[in-house]
């Protein structure tokens, strides 16, 4: 494990003082826990932009617009006779 320093306003440090012994933890484990939460909720946004940009990009795609206009056309076919009973057993 790698120490590190850093500079906290000290409101800040207070508050993580006084969070940690109402939690039974250290401050060092109540930053550790903070940090990786922040990293975790900073990747998660990072992914959901993307794939936000990803869909923006295929909405403009005439390629993939043609594509799905097929699949659309495709699935709203009416589906064979089914009325036999038991027709998925066979």
């Amino acid at each position: 494990m790698i120490a590190i320093s850093l500079k906290l306003p000290d409101e800040v440090a207070e508050e993580s003082k006084r969070l940690a012994a109402q939690m039974g933890i250290s401050r060092t484990e109540l930053i550790r826990v903070a940090l990786q939460h922040e990293m975790e909720s900073i990747r998660r946004r990072q992914e959901q932009e993307a794939m936000a940009a990803s869909l923006a990009a295929m909405a403009q795609d005439p390629a993939y617009l043609q594509e799905t206009q097929v699949l659309d056309e495709t699935l709203s076919e009416p589906l064979a006779d089914d009325s036999e009973e038991g027709w998925w057993q066979r």
